[in-house]
């Protein structure tokens, strides 16, 4: 069977060229052949270019006249119509899977972002625990072979004779031996508290004199978000700082723990010794300061140039907190405090610990980066392979059509 159009019939839209729309009658066809054709007629129009639109003209006339080919242009431009509908609705479809897809790995990057920055967060609380805890083996050990070496010293000497010049009834008992965990103080810090371990112990040692360590944990980063993932506020929790003062500053200590006691410490600030009870050489203390007592020569002995520069000396001048407005002209001169990073014989001393710690940072570090780096080529490849599943859908769904 010949086909119904010829060859220049099929590459033309007739309803374009006589310029009327789909549903048009033959005489509405006619009438704008008529009216083109006055400004196409070769008779008229001398231009070459006139020749082949009235040409055209003619030919898209004939099928308007021609049933059978009108019916199978029709056919045609409605299948054509309905082909490009679908590849529409399959741009629509297909941008709306491209969009899914660069929002879900968005989502995937921010979530590995966060990951990473709690499993920072977690490393860095875990060294501080860490530190801590081993100052605090160490100063126990400290203390455990200093009062044993005090024990073995008091044994194997001879005792003293008494002398008329002993305190009489009522006055102030000897000095009680001071060990490093006696000198440690936990200070509970307000939850929206943001100062930093250096401007603490800064504060700490112009009002109280020297201090050992000091441990203080960073602001939290899931403390700084304003709200959980549910939108509800989390309450924040109160830092908490660890500070162990100088040996032989035990007035400076006294006078830390008294003023945050009694309200007069820094605003919001709670201290409670690190064993959680009161060490008993506290009694000795409040004793000392006392309105007109001042230890006995067997209490003080080499101590007194100690007891003074620990506040010990004018009741006036003791243990005075400085505000915002007013500081100290200079601080206190404190000679007593021993050397922590100076290892004795069989000791590891602080340096070392901090070695350590950086040995052990640098290798988790390399760690956490080989693991990232995993995690990395695992979702590149994942993102990968549902990019050629979305392609291959894409496909197989126009091979359909």
């Amino acid at each position: 069977m010949p086909p119904i159009l010829s060859e220049e019939e099929s590459a033309l839209d007739p309803y374009v060229v006589l310029g009327i729309g789909a549903g048009a009658t033959t005489k509405e066809a006619e009438r704008a052949f008529r009216k083109k054709s006055l400004k196409y007629h070769p008779d008229k129009n001398p231009d070459p270019g006139a020749a082949v639109i009235f040409h055209q003209l003619s030919l898209s006339l004939g099928i308007f006249q021609d049933q059978a080919k009108r019916n199978y242009v029709d056919n045609q431009l409605e299948t054509d119509r309905k082909k490009k509908e679908r590849y529409a609705e399959m741009d629509k479809k297909r941008k709306a899977m491209v969009d899914a897809l660069v929002a879900r790995e968005e989502e995937a990057k921010k979530q590995k972002v966060e990951q990473v920055k709690r499993r920072q967060q977690q490393a860095d609380e875990e060294t501080v625990k860490d530190a801590g805890r081993r100052l605090l083996e160490e100063a126990q050990k400290r203390a455990a072979a200093a009062a044993a070496a005090a024990a073995t010293a008091t044994a194997q000497a001879p005792k003293a004779p008494e002398t008329a010049t002993s305190e009489p009834t009522g006055g102030i008992k000897d000095k009680p031996t001071i060990t490093p965990e006696d000198l440690t103080i936990l200070l509970t810090l307000p939850a929206s508290s943001t100062i930093t371990s250096s401007d603490l112990q800064t504060r700490l040692t112009t009002s109280y004199g020297p201090i050992a360590h000091l441990i203080l944990p960073p602001v939290p980063l899931s403390q700084q978000a304003a709200e959980s993932k549910d939108g509800k506020k989390k309450k924040p929790k109160s830092r908490k700082a660890i500070v162990e003062f100088a040996s032989g500053n035990w007035g400076g200590c006294y006078a830390c723990w008294m003023d945050h006691e009694t309200g007069r410490g820094m605003e919001g600030v709670k201290a409670k010794f690190g064993s959680g009870e009161v060490p008993a050489w506290v009694a000795w203390a409040a004793e000392t300061q006392k309105p007109g007592r001042r230890p006995s020569p067997a209490a003080s002995g080499g101590d007194q140039q100690i007891n003074n520069a620990n506040g010990y000396a004018p009741p006036k001048t003791s243990f005075t907190i400085p505000t915002t407005t007013s500081t100290p002209a200079s601080p206190p001169s404190f000679t007593s405090a021993p050397d922590f990073f100076a290892a004795s014989d069989g000791e590891v001393s602080m340096a070392d610990l901090l070695a350590k710690h950086a040995q052990k940072k640098s290798a988790k570090s390399e760690e956490d980066r080989r693991r990232q780096e995993f995690e990395s080529m695992t979702l590149s490849r994942m993102r990968m392979m549902e990019r050629e599943k979305l392609e291959a859908g894409i496909r197989r769904q126009e091979e359909e059509e």
